[in-house]
């Protein structure tokens, strides 16, 4: 077993001879001797010992206190004081507050030196294995991505990790708060019965809620509760876990909005294709039992008029079964411009997007929204040259904006253009766009002023952008 090594610092050359002697007899090792605050600090920086005997009134400057003062900078060694039998109290009042390992009176004992150092080692080696300890729980509690909380029986926070800074909190701004006070009003009712029942039952539960940030967003967050208990078993709080599970509440909301749609276009789809198909049977009828050739033709080219129509319905609903499909995800707008705007290389247009590092959380079909934008400019435009795409942020969320320098929308049709079937070919791409949006909560509108340009906005709310860093 490796002999504790310790320095002595002590001025009197009898006094550290002594100390010498004993030390040595009861098993231990002299790292070193000094008679000066500054030979104390050095030895320590050298020798690295496992413990000080520091004579709190050594001669000269830095003195004994001061001395340990600048050793506790650098390292945790456990330091015990030699003092005469009497000491000023305003010298003893700061030696306490660089609370050293024990006290020592002069003359010095064999046995009290012995017991004190031992009692020493025993102490400083029980702070060390409890820093490590604390140091491990503060290395987790700050490395994970979960905020970590613990409440007592009321329910008042008593403790938060600093994950808590990414909702714009300080750690103080819960601690001694109840932390209903941060969840939203609306969840507020659940989410005490849920404490309550947690506590009563002694049972652990989980539980999903809104929390409100301190910019006043909303964020989903899943609570995985444990119970505390004192000593005898009772319980006397809550440990907690808060996962942010927004982006999978989003999601989920999403794919639900997008079932309940394609359900609703299914059924509006069977409808027009069988009025459809019931006009179209309706011409063949009268085909079949004209002879008159003109009016035949008539006949035939209406039919293949419904036909057409019918490959249209058909080929939008390929299109639009394949919205809410997948679940959004977040994307990288500008990743999405350089293949969207590849496809639009033959048109001879002039591109300017004033747009870098924004991602969007929307469905995966986010990039058709933009094709779509860009080619309505081209078949509605007519002397369309130049295409812009810009932002703006405000408390409702990013404005994302695409303009053009085409003829524009006339006022009575800036909402019409979002419906089903309107426009000059298929009628459906502003329609489809508005759809795929819509999953995650982005609106769009057209507020540009006619007849000086088309102007899109979509209004991305808080919580579904972000910029990538």
């Amino acid at each position: 077993m490796t002999a504790v090594r310790i320095v002595i610092a002590e001025d009197d050359q009898v006094v550290a001879q002594h100390l010498r002697q004993a030390l040595v007899r009861s098993g231990f090792e002299i790292a070193g001797v000094a008679t000066t605050g500054e030979e104390a600090i050095g030895l320590t920086r050298k020798e690295r010992p496992d413990l000080i005997l520091m004579d709190i009134s050594l001669s000269g400057s830095p003195d004994g206190i001061t001395a340990a003062e600048e050793i506790r900078k650098f390292s945790p060694v456990p330091v015990v004081y030699l003092a005469p039998p009497v000491v000023d109290t305003a010298v003893l009042e700061k030696a306490v507050a660089t609370e050293p390992y024990g006290f020592v009176t002069k003359p010095v004992r064999e046995g009290e030196i012995r017991t004190t150092v031992e009692l020493a080692l025993h102490r400083s080696k029980n702070d060390l294995n409890l820093r490590e300890s604390e140091e491990k729980f503060r290395s987790l509690a700050e490395n994970t991505a979960d905020v970590l909380l613990a409440l007592d029986i009321d329910g008042i926070v008593t403790y938060v990790s600093p994950q808590v800074n990414k909702y714009g909190y300080l750690e103080e701004d819960l601690l001694s708060h109840p932390f209903l006070d941060f969840i939203y009003v609306s969840d507020r009712r659940k989410a005490a019965e849920n404490f309550r029942m947690e506590i009563d039952a002694e049972r652990e539960k989980s539980s999903a809620f809104r929390i409100v940030d301190k910019w006043g967003y909303l964020h989903w967050v899943e609570n995985h509760g444990t119970i505390r208990v004192d000593v005898y078993g009772k319980p006397v709080g809550l440990y907690g876990v808060l996962l942010d599970i927004t982006d999978r509440r989003r999601a989920e909301e999403g794919v639900k909005l997008a079932n309940k749609k394609l359900n609703l276009l299914n059924n509006i789809t069977r409808h027009d294709i069988l009025n459809t198909i019931t006009g179209l049977l309706g011409l063949v009828d009268m085909a079949t039992s004209t002879e008159i050739k003109k009016d035949r033709d008539e006949l035939l080219a209406q039919i293949r008029m419904l036909v057409r129509v019918i490959e249209r319905q058909i080929t939008f609903t390929r299109e639009y079964q394949e919205v809410g499909v997948n679940e959004p995800i977040w994307q990288d707008f500008d990743a999405i411009m350089e293949r969207v705007v590849a496809n639009f290389s033959h048109a001879k247009l002039r591109f300017v997007v004033d747009i870098r590092n924004l991602e969007i959380f929307a469905d995966p079909l986010l990039e058709k929204v933009f094709y779509n934008l860009i080619d309505n400019a081209i078949r509605y435009g007519e002397k369309i040259s130049t295409i812009t795409f810009y932002c703006q942020i405000s408390d409702k969320g990013l404005a994302l904006i695409s303009e053009d320098d085409g003829v524009g929308v006339p006022p009575n049709a800036k909402e019409q253009i979002f419906e089903r079937g309107i426009g000059k070919n298929t009628g459906m791409g502003l329609f489809l766009t508005r759809e795929i949006l819509t999953i995650t909560g982005i609106t769009i509108r057209e507020i540009g002023t006619y007849p000086q340009g088309a102007r899109f906005e979509l209004l991305i709310p808080n919580g579904a952008w972000r910029f990538r860093r």
